[in-house]
């Protein structure tokens, strides 16, 4: 069975976990295109949409969206309210946004303590996984994408997509390094419940948990993948005087949610998807084709879940 999520960013858009396949306001055409895509897909592979069981709230790709206390509170409420599971989605974190963030976890924490229930959270700094597994012992773990290293170029992946790549070099780009016997003994040691991955455009190779005691939950992301992501922000720095061009801090007005960048690359004219800048990530869409092997790979997982995006992320 297939845990059906959606991934909102802002408190306002958590209304559109309740019907995820309707059109909403402020949806870009890319938006609406994958949407119609991805749930005719999901048709297709599970029959007729369902209510997602759980909303991933928050940025796991900009540590000046992360939201304040109060949000995650009220994010929180309306899960509950709202029959909802609730995972807390985390960015890479400097100090100054670490304090703020280490203060969210800490409720999160006791929130999971003053009710018994596990409160999880996805996790894309190796700091904020030290804290976590240090300090705040009731919640549990996902391992976010950032940290999930794999290949996501779409200027290189499609050709590991090949028939006629080599089988070996072409299994070897579907894979993570997370599911190393190493990788799998150090998490071994933390409250690690489950792995979150993108949808590679190479496809993903089955991952196999043998190591662990109990399977975990292998996530996978629709209908956005991320190719990379860093501190510098294209939109943050936009009227920024080439001089002053990412240095320091971009002393953000969130023009992340007002502006989103095509780009285009001359030298590799037969790319296959399409790449987007958003804020300090750049994401490429999910073809029908890549949408529909996806959900037919996700079948084949022990413990899976699908994690739908209404908005491009950020």
């Amino acid at each position: 069975m297939v845990e059906f999520a959606v991934s909102v960013q802002s408190f306002r858009d958590l209304c559109l976990a309740e019907e995820p396949w309707l059109p909403f306001s402020r949806q870009n055409p890319m938006e609406a295109e994958l949407q119609e895509v991805f749930f005719q897909e999901w048709a297709a592979a599970f029959a007729k949409p369902k209510r997602p069981e759980r909303i991933y709230f928050g940025s796991e790709f900009c540590q000046y969206r992360l939201p304040p206390l109060s949000l995650v509170k009220k994010a929180l409420a309306y899960c509950r309210e709202s029959g909802f599971a609730f995972t807390f989605a985390t960015p890479y974190a400097h100090r100054e946004k670490f304090t703020q963030l280490v203060s969210i976890l800490a409720y999160l924490d006791g929130a999971a303590a003053s009710t018994g229930e596990r409160v999880e959270v996805v996790v894309n700094d190796w700091g904020v996984y030290h804290h976590i597994q240090t300090h705040l012992p009731r919640l549990d773990v996902v391992i976010g994408r950032l940290l999930n290293k794999t290949i996501r170029d779409p200027r290189v992946a499609h050709y590991y997509a090949n028939d006629k790549a080599p089988e070996e070099g072409r299994k070897f780009f579907q894979r993570t390094g997370l599911l190393s016997a190493w990788f799998q003994t150090f998490l071994q040691r933390g409250n690690v419940v489950g792995l979150d991955f993108d949808e590679l455009i190479q496809g993903n190779e089955v991952p196999s948990m043998k190591e662990w005691e109990a399977p975990l939950l292998t996530s996978f992301h629709f209908p956005f993948g991320c190719v990379a992501s860093g501190s510098a922000c294209m939109v943050g720095f936009m009227e920024t005087a080439k001089a002053g061009k990412f240095r320091g801090d971009p002393k953000c007005k969130q023009e992340c949610q007002r502006y989103v960048y095509e780009l285009k690359n001359r030298q590799h004219s037969d790319m296959q998807t399409r790449i987007v800048q958003k804020g300090t990530t750049a994401f490429y869409a999910h073809t029908r084709e890549l949408v529909r092997s996806g959900l037919r790979g996700v079948q084949a997982v022990e413990r899976p879940r699908v994690v739908y995006s209404p908005r491009i992320p950020v």
